[in-house]
């Protein structure tokens, strides 16, 4: 074994890793988020396929040249990635449609064995390696395949904000292109040339992939909020959302007098919302007096001390300046969101977040609250978690660390003694939010539950 298979091996490692983790996230654009976990058997698949191929096809295994073997399999795999991404976006499977759409079940298989091509032939070059070295390589190849696949994993943090979802599965593929002019650099230098080639003419594809080749999200994945038939005005992605803004009409039958903005997530998977409050936040409080409340916690209370989890667009914040709280913590995970709204589309949010009452951090809620040694009185999480499991049918009773019976705990003991906890859900999760609240009563001896807790159904705001 020369250099070239432990730089090789680490290439298509890191290209193999990169393409299974971008995938989750363009699953979870595409479909619902659950679909995604079907990446990971996808991939166990191809390997598997690999390496029954290469334990049955002796030739392969022992007679044919390495390095020129190598590079072909790299090339394929960028090809494979590239068309099977493509492919994609053509199969018309809806998983919601099996009951009425007898096509569906011939489309759901293909469209998961198109996804699972790519990951066979990375599989039967690592194999291929494997199999032709002695016992003092395989250590070594081992190692370098260790940290290409540790690379790409680390390198989702990077990729996916910096060329979005298409982008992402482009340097995959650029990855194993890369690999395949390593691996040919001796005994293949024509192959080492189309590797060469496939990186000038893929690397475009890197910078404009989300426009060449954008993702086909289900007709019936729309959030309420979502306007149709409109492009946002801005998206980015991270390592877990793809988030965009759209300007929202106004639409008075729904509880949105004026015109705003909503932020969604992964196409509608979850979404939030805002007046348009680029005459200035205090302006537009001033200015219109027909701004709905989402809930009843300033009721008897003089300038509140607010604790909000999933601060969102600033919906609830917004609600807080209305009523004279004197402290705002906002608190928001997505740190698109709060780019969005403190920077990037900052105008547009009239200096909401930058008001002295209001502090935003960037945090899961529920380790602030852990960790933070201040009371509060009112802690507010609006859908926070959004109704993705339920539409589905499935997950139904999955957790959300937010809603945990240690969760509540943390609020409580944040809680001033008249503090008040407001959450809202569907109507499917209120049983378990009350049974979780009696639990907590239960365990501090805090008497009966039933006069601490109370159930009703507000005006329509969608979240």
């Amino acid at each position: 074994m020369s250099k070239r298979h432990y730089l090789g091996i680490f290439l298509i490692s890191a290209g193999t890793l990169l393409l299974e983790l971008s995938l989750t996230r363009v699953l979870s654009v595409a479909l619902w988020y659950h679909f995604s976990f079907l990446v990971i058997s996808t991939a166990l698949l191809g390997f598997g396929a690999s390496g029954v191929t290469l334990s049955l096809w002796r030739s392969l295994r022992e007679d044919v040249c390495l390095d020129r073997a190598l590079a072909v399999l790299s090339i394929a795999f960028g090809l494979s990635t590239i068309g099977s991404y493509w492919m994609m976006q053509r199969i018309p499977f809806d998983p919601f449609d099996l009951l009425h759409d007898r096509w569906q079940f011939l489309f759901m298989p293909l469209y998961f064995l198109n996804l699972t091509l790519p990951f066979f032939f990375p599989g039967l070059g690592i194999a291929m390696l494997f199999s032709r070295s002695s016992k003092e390589e395989v250590s070594r190849l081992y190692a370098a395949d260790l940290v290409g696949a540790g690379i790409g994993c680390a390198a989702i943090g990077i990729v996916m904000p910096t060329f979005g979802g298409a982008g992402s599965i482009m340097v995959a593929a650029l990855l194993g292109f890369v690999a395949a002019i390593v691996f040919g650099h001796s005994q293949g230098r024509r192959l080492a040339l189309v590797g060469g080639l496939s990186v000038v003419i893929a690397l475009p594809l890197v910078f404009l992939g989300d426009h060449l080749v954008p993702i086909s999200v289900l007709a019936t994945k729309r959030h309420p909020l979502q306007p149709s038939g409109m492009k946002p005005i801005y998206t980015a992605w991270n390592s877990f959302s793809k988030v965009d803004v759209y300007r929202l009409p106004s639409a008075p039958e729904l509880g949105r007098p004026h015109a705003g903005f909503s932020i969604i997530l992964d196409e509608g998977a979850a979404g939030t919302e805002i007046p348009d409050l680029s005459k200035g936040a205090r302006q537009h409080l001033v200015q219109y007096d027909d701004f709905h409340s989402a809930g009843l916690v300033y009721l008897t209370k003089q300038h509140p001390k607010v604790l909000i989890i999933g601060s969102g667009a600033g919906r609830e914040v917004l609600e807080g300046l209305n009523f004279g709280a004197s402290s705002i913590t906002a608190v928001e995970i997505n740190p698109i969101i709060n780019r969005i709204v403190t920077r990037t589309l900052h105008q547009y949010w009239g200096g909401l977040f930058d008001q002295p009452e209001v502090r935003l951090v960037t945090e899961d809620g529920r380790s602030f609250v852990r960790r933070s040694h201040e009371k509060y009185d009112a802690i507010i999480s609006v859908q926070t978690m959004s109704d993705v499991a339920l539409l589905s049918g499935a997950l139904s009773l999955s957790e959300t660390y937010v809603l945990t019976r240690e969760a509540f705990e943390d609020y409580f003991d944040h809680l001033t003694p008249d503090g008040v906890l407001l959450f809202t859900r569907s109507k499917h999760q209120m049983p378990k939010l009350f049974t979780t609240a009696r639990e907590l009563f239960q365990r501090r001896g805090l008497g009966d539950v039933a006069s601490h807790l109370f159930g009703f159904r507000g005006p329509g705001v969608a979240y």
